[in-house]
C-alpha cells in the first residue's frame, strides 16, 4: 500500500490516522463527524461537524449540545484536510462525508439513501479514491421494496387492522423512521397518536421546515380509531403490554432477518431502512468510483468478503484487522 494515501483505524468508531477526525465515533471525547441525527447517543460529543439540521434535532436530546457547523457543499478546513458535507437523503441534515487533502480523496458513509422523499434533501453522489462503508444490511437475502411500497403497505396495515377493531402499533426507531411512517398515516386520513419523544422530534421537524404532521401524544389508552406510532425500544414495556386487541409491526429492514424478527415478538416486520440494501450497497460501491473500500458494521466481512471476490479491494475495518490491513 502507498504511503500518499489516507489510513484508517477502528477503535469505536472510524478514525483518519495521524488527522484528529473521526467519523459517527462512539467515543464521545473526539473530534467526530455526526452524519445524523440518528447516530447513537451522538448529542454526548463534546467536539462535533454536523450541519444545522442535524445540531437541532440533537439539541432536542440535549439542549446545550453544541457542533462545529456546515451546510452541505461548503469546504471547510482541518489542518491539512479539507473536508465536505454532501446529502445522504435519509433525513433532515443527514450527510455524507467527502474528506480531501494532498494524499487523496475519501467518501465516508453511514445512513443512506437512493430514494428521494419529502422529510430529506436529496442524496448528492460523487467519486472518490477511497471509500468508507457503514454495512447494516450486507447479505444478500437483505433486499428492500421501493420506499413508496413500503410507506403503502404501512397504510393498508393500519387500515386492515382498524377494521378488525385491533389497534395497530408500529414500532420503528422514534428519530427519522418515526416521522416516516407518521407522515403517511395522517396523509392517508388515519388518526394517530405517538410516544411523547416522537411527538418532542416531530416538533423539532416542523421548526425545520418539514411536517411530518400533527399527531396526538399517547397518554396510555389508544382511542378506538386510532394508528401507535411507538419507539421500537419500548416493544415489551408496561405501556405495550398492557394494549388490548393490538397487532404490532416492526417497521425495520432488520425484519428480514427471521431470527431478529423472531426476538421481537410481533405480529409482522415491515421492511423500511434507512441503510443501502445489499443490492444498493454494490450499486453505491460502483458509482463511487472508489478503488479501496473500508466497510464497518455488522456485516462488515461478510461484505466485504463478497466485493474482493468480485475484484474490488475491499477490507473490514475492525480491531482485530488493522495489523494486517496497514
Amino acid at each position: 500500500m502507498s504511503k500518499d494515501t489516507h489510513e484508517f483505524e477502528w477503535d469505536q468508531g472510524v478514525h483518519l490516522k495521524g488527522s484528529v477526525l473521526w467519523f459517527d465515533a462512539e467515543r464521545h471525547n473526539v473530534m467526530s463527524l455526526v452524519s445524523s441525527a440518528r447516530v447513537d447517543e451522538s448529542w454526548r460529543h463534546k467536539r462535533a461537524i454536523c450541519t444545522e439540521r442535524t445540531r437541532t434535532l440533537l439539541r432536542v436530546s440535549r439542549n446545550s449540545f453544541q457542533a462545529l457547523v456546515s451546510p452541505y457543499g461548503r469546504r471547510i478546513s482541518l489542518g491539512p484536510l479539507e473536508l465536505t458535507l454532501l446529502p445522504s437523503g435519509f433525513m433532515p441534515g443527514s450527510a455524507q462525508l467527502l474528506v480531501e487533502s494532498d494524499q487523496g480523496s475519501t467518501l465516508l458513509v453511514n445512513h443512506m439513501s437512493f430514494e428521494e422523499h419529502p422529510l430529506a434533501e436529496k442524496a448528492q453522489f460523487v467519486t472518490a479514491d477511497n471509500l468508507v462503508l457503514r454495512v447494516a444490511y450486507g447479505r444478500p437475502d437483505f433486499s428492500f421494496p421501493p420506499f413508496a411500497d413500503v410507506l403503502e403497505l404501512i397504510v393498508d396495515r393500519a387500515r386492515e387492522s382498524l377494521l378488525r377493531q385491533e389497534t395497530p402499533v408500529f414500532l420503528c426507531s422514534p428519530l427519522g423512521k418515526a416521522q416516516e411512517v407518521v407522515r403517511c398515516l395522517i396523509q392517508a386520513g388515519l388518526n394517530v397518536s405517538v410516544h411523547r419523544n416522537i411527538a418532542r422530534f416531530n416538533k423539532a421537524y416542523r421548526g425545520l421546515g418539514v411536517d411530518p404532521g400533527v399527531a396526538r401524544v399517547f397518554k396510555g389508552s389508544p382511542r378506538f380509531d386510532e394508528v401507535l406510532v411507538y419507539p421500537e425500544r419500548l416493544r415489551f414495556s408496561p405501556a405495550i403490554r398492557r394494549l388490548r386487541h393490538a397487532r404490532l409491526f416492526w417497521v425495520s429492514g432488520l425484519s428480514c432477518a427471521p431470527d431478529a424478527l423472531a426476538r421481537v415478538k410481533v405480529d409482522e416486520g415491515i421492511p423500511l431502512a434507512g441503510h443501502l440494501d445489499h443490492a444498493g450497497l454494490l450499486h453505491f460501491v460502483e458509482i463511487s468510483k472508489a478503488s479501496r473500500v473500508f466497510t464497518v458494521g455488522g456485516w462488515a466481512l461478510e461484505f466485504a468478503d463478497h466485493l474482493r471476490k468480485k475484484g474490488v479491494d475491499a477490507v473490514a475495518l475492525q480491531k482485530d484487522a488493522q495489523l494486517a490491513l496497514f
